[in-house]
């Protein structure tokens, strides 16, 4: 216990930093609707885009802490603390940071709609995130990010600042790809894109979404175990 009150006190500035970013995110975002709707939109709605953004700070902001486990590691442990104190606090406190920048992303979303109201009564708001706020999609959202961040930093700590690259990037920007392949595939492009759309829908195709899950799950588990194991073993250097 003693340990984990002062790896929060040593690493508190990571969550000061994430929410600064949200907020600067949420001020783009509004700006750019308003923006939007004074030049370019003829109709009577919006979307709430500051919201979005602001979300996004969350879940990169605790995926971006995993970039600096070396430092926090180390630290931790040539201090004469434990490895398996190290193990237990840092990822309870990356949960904490997920969960208090949830929370600031939704009251960011209710600031966002009330502020639309009041600047465009009567308009209807197109593309709300207000259902992503369900306490099982911020659960799962929170344990993927916990788990995600964990290996991000056991990468970093193996294979130095290229390898944590070599994985962000493709974690990154996957899901833009993954998405555009899927709607290519579903429009009969042929495309490379398209291509790895069908394979996907293909694979897919092949199990049931419990079958799904439970391997995604297995994966995940797979995952933390191996970066818990090497964190175990990894060498310290001032």
């Amino acid at each position: 216990m003693k340990f984990f009150i002062t790896h929060l006190r040593a690493t508190r500035n990571g969550l000061l930093v994430m929410l600064a970013v949200q907020g600067g995110l949420f001020l783009m975002g509004v700006i750019m609707v308003v923006c939007i709707n004074i030049f370019l939109n003829e109709d009577q709605d919006y979307a709430a885009i500051g919201s979005m953004m602001a979300l996004m700070g969350t879940i990169f902001g605790g995926l971006l802490r995993g970039s600096g486990a070396t430092c926090r590691y180390r630290m931790a442990v040539s201090m004469g603390h434990t490895r398996r104190s190290y193990l237990l606090a840092d990822p309870l406190i990356t949960a904490i940071n997920c969960l208090l920048g949830f929370g600031a992303a939704w009251l960011l979303n209710r600031l966002e709609l009330w502020f639309y109201g009041l600047l465009y009564p009567g308009w209807s708001c197109e593309f709300d995130i207000s259902g992503v706020y369900k306490w099982w999609a911020v659960l799962l959202f929170t344990v993927l990010i916990c788990a995600a961040d964990f290996c991000l930093g056991a990468i970093q700590l193996r294979f130095g600042a290229k390898g944590f690259a070599l994985v962000w990037f493709p974690l990154c920007f996957g899901p833009c790809i993954l998405t555009t392949g899927l709607k290519a595939a579903k429009d009969g492009g042929s495309s490379l894109l398209a291509m790895i759309g069908r394979g996907v829908l293909y694979l897919a195709g092949l199990m049931s979404p419990a079958m799904l899950i439970a391997a995604g799950a297995a994966l995940v588990l797979a995952l933390v175990l191996a970066s818990g194991l090497f964190y175990r073993k990894a060498e310290v250097r001032i």
